[in-house]
């Protein structure tokens, strides 16, 4: 799945389970590499649709806007 956590792509590599508090999401930067833990109720993150075709497609626009 992939999320965008302050206008950066990211894919969810990891998450706590339901029953801890609070959840937690571990996100992969698609650009960087960088892994960060994000909480569930944090209001930048935002679920992309699709699955890896539309990442792909999401990464050719990222890479795009940045030229």
């Amino acid at each position: 799945m992939s999320v965008r956590h302050r206008g950066r792509l990211h894919v969810v590599v990891g998450f706590t389970p339901m029953s801890v508090e609070p959840g937690l999401l571990e996100l992969e930067d698609v650009q960087s590499g960088r892994i960060r833990l994000v909480e569930l109720t944090e209001p930048d993150l935002k679920v992309e649709p699709g699955g890896r075709a539309q990442l792909r497609q999401n990464e050719a626009r990222d890479e795009a806007d940045t030229l």
